[in-house]
C-alpha cells in the first residue's frame, strides 16, 4: 500500500526545499502520497494543497498575532484530517511558531516526525529543544554546528548539508544580464533585495531608496538593480523613483547578487546566497517596534545575519530598525565601492562561507534517512 506524508512549508525557501525532497521520496517510492502546506514547486510535484505558503508566510510576533485566527483554523484542518487520514510520516520544514505545535499534536496521534531545516534554537529560545526532542523522530540540520547541539540535547541530528550548495542556479551571462536590462558594464552596480514577502518589503525598500538617493547625489555614475519578487502586488514597488540609473528587475536575483560590487539584502537567506556568491553586502533588518523588542529580550545570539553566523564572526554590517537608514546603508556602500583593501578583506572572507555548508544531496540524505527509519519498522 501507497505511503501518505503530510509535508508542511510555510515560506517559499521551505516550498523549494520540500519539493526536492518530495521528488528523491518520489524516486525511491514512486507511489508516495503528499499532502499539507505549501507552494507552487510543491504542487508541481504533485502535493494535495490545503493551504498556500502565500497566506501562510508572516514575518514578526505582532504580524503573526494579528493572523492568530487564521492560523488556528490552518492548525485546526490539518489536525483534523490527520486524525481522519494518519498519513504514514509527518515531514515539516522550519516554520517553527506553527511547526513546532503541530509537532506535539501529530505525536500524539502517533504519527512519525521528521523535521528538515531546524528552528533556530541555538539563536533563540534554546529551551526548545527539549520539546522538539518528544516529538521528533530524527532532525535534519544545514548547519554542522547545530548537529552537536541537538546529539548532545538527546535528539537524533543529522547533519545533510545546506540547501544552498545545490540550489543557486546557473547564471546568466553578465554581459548578457547587462545587455537585457540596459546596464553599463563600465559603471558600479549595486544589488538591492528588500526580501520576499509584502511587509519586508514595504519596510526595507524605502530606506534602501533613501540611500540611492544619497549615493546617486555622490557617486552619480552607480547604478541599481532592485530585486523584483513576480508574486508581490506592483504596488509594493510603487516607491522605486523614475532615475535612470535604478532598474526593477524580475526573475534575476541571483545576477543581481552575483554581478554588483555590493549590495543591500534583507536579512534571511538572500544574505547567505549573496554572501555564498562572494558579493560584500549591508544586512538590514526592520520589524515593528513590538516585534524587535521581543526579540531582543528572547535572542541569544550575537549576530543575526546569516553570513555572520556562519562565518562565527561580523563579516557584514547588520543594520537593525532605526539604524537600517538610507545615511547608514549609504555610508557602508560607499565604503565597499571606495575602500578596495577593507572589501578585498571582507570577500576573502566570504569565500570561507561556503566551504562551511557541507556538500550536495541533502535532499537525497534526507529521503534516505526518512524512508530507512520507516521501513525498518521502528517503534
Amino acid at each position: 500500500m501507497a505511503k501518505s506524508m503530510l509535508i508542511v512549508a510555510g515560506e517559499m525557501s521551505g516550498d523549494q526545499h520540500a519539493a526536492k525532497v518530495m521528488m528523491e521520496l518520489r524516486h525511491r517510492e514512486s507511489e508516495i502520497v503528499f499532502w499539507g502546506l505549501g507552494g507552487e514547486e510543491m504542487l508541481a510535484v504533485g502535493m494535495e494543497q490545503l493551504y498556500s505558503v502565500d497566506r501562510l508566510s508572516v514575518t514578526g510576533f505582532v504580524e503573526v498575532l494579528k493572523h492568530l485566527s487564521f492560523f488556528r483554523e490552518v492548525m485546526n484542518r490539518v489536525v483534523t484530517r490527520c486524525e481522519r487520514d494518519k498519513p504514514d510520516a509527518a515531514i515539516l520544514l522550519d516554520y517553527p511558531g506553527f511547526n513546532m505545535r503541530l509537532g506535539k499534536k501529530l505525536h500524539e496521534l502517533g504519527i512519525p516526525v521528521y523535521y528538515y531545516i531546524s528552528p533556530q534554537v541555538w539563536a533563540w529560545r534554546s529551551g526548545r529543544i527539549d520539546m522538539i526532542r518528544r516529538f521528533v523522530r530524527k532532525m535534519f540540520v544545514i548547519f554542522p554546528f547545530e548537529e552537536e547541539i541537538y546529539t548532545r540535547k538527546g535528539v537524533p541530528a543529522e547533519f545533510v548539508g545546506h540547501p544552498l550548495v545545490e540550489e543557486m542556479p546557473a547564471l546568466q551571462d553578465k554581459a548578457d544580464f547587462y545587455n537585457e536590462f540596459d546596464l553599463d558594464p563600465l559603471r558600479p552596480l549595486v544589488g538591492i533585495l528588500p526580501g520576499s514577502r509584502s511587509n519586508e518589503v514595504s519596510r526595507l525598500l524605502k530606506p534602501c531608496l533613501d540611500a540611492v538617493t544619497i549615493i546617486h547625489d555622490i557617486m552619480p555614475e552607480v547604478q541599481f538593480a532592485i530585486a523584483r519578487v513576480r508574486h508581490l502586488p506592483d504596488a509594493i514597488y510603487s516607491e522605486i523613483s523614475q532615475n535612470p540609473s535604478v532598474r526593477l528587475i524580475a526573475g534575476h536575483p541571483y545576477e543581481i547578487m552575483a554581478y554588483s560590487g555590493a549590495a543591500m539584502v534583507a536579512s534571511g537567506t538572500a544574505s547567505l546566497e549573496t554572501a555564498v556568491l562572494g558579493t560584500p553586502l549591508v544586512v538590514v533588518y526592520k520589524v515593528s517596534p513590538l516585534s524587535y523588542l521581543l526579540a531582543r529580550l528572547l535572542v541569544e545570539v550575537e549576530h543575526i545575519a546569516m553570513p555572520n553566523l556562519v562565518y562565527g564572526d561580523r563579516v557584514v554590517p547588520e543594520l537593525l530598525q532605526k539604524q537600517a537608514n538610507g545615511a547608514q546603508i549609504a555610508s557602508w556602500i560607499f565604503t565597499y565601492l571606495n575602500d578596495e583593501v577593507y572589501t578585498g578583506e571582507v570577500k576573502s572572507k566570504l569565500h570561507t562561507i561556503r566551504e562551511k555548508l557541507g556538500e550536495t544531496g541533502g535532499a537525497r540524505r534526507v529521503a534516505d534517512g526518512i524512508l530507512n527509519d520507516l521501513n525498518a519498522g521502528r517503534p
